[in-house]
């Protein structure tokens, strides 16, 4: 019987970077230490931050813990979000902006 081999794994060390640093932004300004984020240990967030390969239920977890919730937004969406932000939070992040320069050329 053949082996089946399992797929490459898709990796994109500069989209975890940015995502660290935009949940590190958040952390730091909540004015929590990485060991007290609530559900998670210190060397995950760290992982995190620094833009380590974890799993997607640990950025997750991480992300809750923080008051921030992961949503899929349709294409060209995103603006809705932004203009019906809280008062006192931070402007949500399009991440099709954000991390525009990743896009395949075409």
């Amino acid at each position: 019987m053949p082996s089946i081999k399992s797929p490459s794994r898709i990796r994109n060390p500069q989209t975890l970077a940015a995502l660290g640093k935009q949940l590190r932004h958040v952390r730091e300004t909540a004015g929590l230490a990485q060991g007290r984020v609530k559900d998670m240990r210190q060397g995950t967030v760290s992982k995190i931050e620094n833009g380590l390969e974890v799993t997607l239920d640990s950025f997750i977890t991480y992300a809750t813990s923080l008051g921030l919730e992961i949503a899929l937004v349709p294409i060209g969406q995103a603006a809705v979000l932004q203009a019906g932000r809280s008062v006192g939070r931070s402007a949500p992040v399009d991440l099709l902006d954000e991390f525009d320069y990743l896009r395949d050329g075409q």
